[in-house]
């Protein structure tokens, strides 16, 4: 008998079993006409290729649209949390150390990721970019993975898809390469584990699970909460799945996290051992007090809670289905909302609101895995389709015109002329100009990117002028700290930010550097130019007249006997 489409056909039980690669397709009863048999092998081959086209027509679709979202943020200029990851990343190549060398703030996996893009092109600003995009995309693949697990294929595709417009809502600055696009990719990969193999007694998604951790965790410290609760659940969940429920079965689990985590922990900080008082007041106890500066708690929580609601208003409609039925472990992601919700709250930061996104997505998917859980196939196909496009449509339509704008005309978009973000390039590269490679300078200003597009490192580690100036224990020792590395070596040039926004000085902070620097600059500097704004736009001016002084963002002053 002749077989088709390379496949093996073996009479068992009255069962007729179709190997096809690593398929077993059993149909019942077996079919003694060869001709019976060869229409059917030819029907489950048509079927397959239709699934084929159908996954190929939907990856097609999911890449362009999210193209559409990213295309021209790619090469958008840095900002300043940006610069400040570049230039700690460019120092370790140029034989520098961040926390010694420049404030950090970040736990150092940020600066080995912008370490990575350098190594692609040292010079251009998309590499991060494309990689946060990439951890982005496969955060999608596991949201959809997690939803499809729980719910079934039409909530993965749906959640997917709704992944997507969330983490690039534009009032969170959703465009740079930050810590939380990074985060949120190890963090989903542990409740993916989670959700796949938590009943597991193999040892491997033990050693993920302290390996995504540590990831999640030294990218942004603020998923600690999220981390914590997830092992301790799965350990929970662990324990109860046994027959006879016994402690001694989550023993082993909780000791490969435990031994993955200090060692992966051990790795990933172990260049930095040697500046670890730095690190660690840096990153950990300035983090405290920074934290707990914010004021108004609560109005931030109130401010972008209204942003949702304005924009995402069609999403509460899901929220109907409660009414018809509770979906499966609805409750546990909302306490994984809650718990990010605690962590973010008192921030004024947009982007710290995109570690909430991925438990978004699951609960907005749950809820419309409950609309479509009693619905025939063919129904949920065009209910999924018709919802899909319903909500995609309502919440992009108000930011249609981004998706036409330049990287430049995107930048200005999103943050305004209030942050000299679109001009640091041009006013480093005359920075780059006036100063020879191995000479120090130093940015009067929040401004880090520019000590990275000048390839010129700073005389001091306080690359940002934040620290000097929040509500903090430690900004009067910062002050005295920059004043001391200023007397010790002047920079050879000064880039002079005047952008509120940038942070050099603000109402109510100590002014004993404010008042060191006018008077360092007026004996020892002369303004070489500035990056003035008119009615007309921004545009570099040397020589720079005192009107068009106060009309500008950046000045650039070089020291007088230089």
């Amino acid at each position: 008998m002749s077989l088709l489409f390379s496949c093996v056909i073996i009479y068992k039980f009255k069962r007729l079993i179709i190997i096809n690669k690593s398929k077993v397709i059993i149909v019942t009863p077996a079919y003694n006409n060869e001709e019976v048999l060869k229409n059917k092998i030819k029907f489950i081959y048509k079927n397959g290729m239709k699934n084929k086209i159908t996954v190929f027509f939907l990856a097609s679709i999911f890449l362009s649209f999210f193209l559409l979202l990213n295309w021209n943020s790619f090469s958008a200029p840095f900002e300043r949390d940006e610069g400040e990851y570049a230039y700690s990343a460019w120092l370790l190549r140029s034989g520098g150390t961040p926390y010694q060398d420049s404030f950090l703030q970040k736990p150092p996996l940020i600066v080995y990721t912008y370490l990575l893009g350098q190594t692609i092109d040292p010079w251009a600003v998309w590499p991060p970019r494309v990689l946060a995009a990439l951890f982005v995309f496969l955060t999608a693949m596991l949201v959809g993975l997690i939803a499809f697990k729980e719910w079934g294929i039409f909530v993965g595709i749906f959640s997917i898809f709704l992944f997507l417009p969330l983490i690039a809502f534009p009032p969170l600055t959703p465009f740079s390469a930050n810590t939380e696009k990074f985060m949120i990719l190890p963090m989903t990969a542990l409740l993916t584990l989670f959700v796949y193999f938590k009943d597991s007694q193999k040892i491997w998604p033990y050693v993920l699970a302290g390996i995504f951790s540590v990831l999640a965790i030294l990218y942004k410290p603020i998923c600690l909460p999220v981390i914590f609760f997830i092992i301790i659940f799965w350990m929970f969940k662990l324990y109860r799945l046994q027959t006879f429920p016994n402690y001694k079965v989550i023993i082993k689990p909780i000791v490969i996290i435990a031994v993955t985590s200090f060692l992966s922990t051990l790795i990933l900080l172990s260049p930095f051992f040697k500046v670890w008082s730095k690190f660690f007041q840096e990153v950990f106890t300035f983090n405290i007090s920074y934290v707990s500066a914010f004021n108004n708690s609560f109005y931030n929580l109130i401010n972008y809670s209204g942003k949702f609601f304005r924009y995402w208003w069609v999403l509460i409609i899901l929220f109907g289905s409660l009414f018809i039925k509770i979906p499966k472990n609805f409750y546990f992601y909302i306490f994984l909302c809650f718990l990010c919700l605690l962590t973010i709250f008192s921030s004024p930061i947009g982007h710290y609101y995109l570690i909430l996104m991925p438990f978004i997505t699951l609960v907005l998917g749950s809820l419309f895995g409950s609309y479509i859980d009693n619905s025939s196939n063919k129904e949920k196909i065009w209910i999924t389709i018709g919802t899909l496009t319903l909500i995609l449509f309502i919440i992009l339509l108000p930011f249609k015109k981004q998706f036409s704008m330049s990287p430049e005309e995107l930048s200005v978009w999103v943050y305004g002329t209030v942050n000299p973000f679109g001009e640091s390039k041009e006013v480093a590269s005359h920075l780059a100009k006036i100063t020879k490679i191995d000479d120090t300078v130093f940015v009067a200003g929040s401004e880090p990117q520019i000590y990275y597009y000048a390839k010129r490192k700073s005389n001091n580690r306080f690359v940002i002028t934040y620290p000097l100036n929040l509500e903090t224990p430690y900004r009067e020792e910062f002050q005295k700290e920059l004043i001391s590395s200023l007397e010790k070596k002047h920079p050879k040039a000064i880039v002079f930010s005047q952008r509120i926004h940038s942070g050099l000085w603000n109402d109510g902070s100590p002014d004993i550097f404010i008042k060191y620097f006018d008077d360092l600059i007026l004996k020892n500097y002369n303004v070489v130019g500035g990056y003035v704004w008119d009615n007309t736009g921004g545009h570099w001016q040397e020589p720079i007249s005192t009107e068009e002084i106060k009309n500008s963002s950046l000045l650039l002053l070089l020291e007088k006997n230089g």
